[in-house]
């Protein structure tokens, strides 16, 4: 993977990052790895609180506030061996508080792994945004069967 890789480390900050501290009680967050938006901060912190679970470390490459209201993060990490990059973008209301979260994961066979570990992970009212063990597969042959007609450079495992 490149796009974290020609960037220097970050020292760890202490705390959660900003646009967590700032977390609209009416925030949604949108990611790669589910199938449909969160609502609510409640819920989001929920959440949030299983995928930094899953992660064997976090090397920031970026993280701060781009322009009036965005803010941005961008590290590498892996999940069970697997290496996995991910991007957010936050929006910041008037208030200065996080009303709406973006995050990228990528490449994909890391982000379906991540979907389907947190399937595992979530409670029950939360399953059915991720993808199951069966999905996970099957979206694997899929990607896996046209990244070797297209002849991709990195084909899954």
């Amino acid at each position: 993977m490149k796009f974290n890789d020609t960037a220097p480390v970050l020292s760890p900050a202490g705390g959660p990052p900003l646009w967590l501290a700032r977390l609209a009680e009416d925030a949604t967050l949108e990611a790669t790895v589910l199938k449909r938006p969160i609502e609510g901060r409640a819920d989001i912190l929920s959440l949030i609180k299983h995928a930094v679970s899953l992660y064997e470390f976090q090397h920031h490459s970026y993280k701060g506030e781009v322009c009036n209201g965005l803010y941005m993060e961008s590290y590498r990490s892996q999940i069970q061996g697997v290496p996995i990059e991910t991007v957010v973008v936050a929006h910041l209301n008037e208030q200065g508080e996080t009303d709406s979260v973006v995050i990228n994961h990528r490449p994909l066979n890391a982000a379906l792994l991540f979907s389907k570990r947190m399937s595992e992970l979530v409670d029950e009212r939360f399953r059915d945004c991720y993808l199951t063990g069966p999905e996970t597969a099957a979206l694997n042959a899929a990607s896996a069967a046209a990244s070797r007609e297209a002849g991709c450079i990195d084909e899954l495992p």
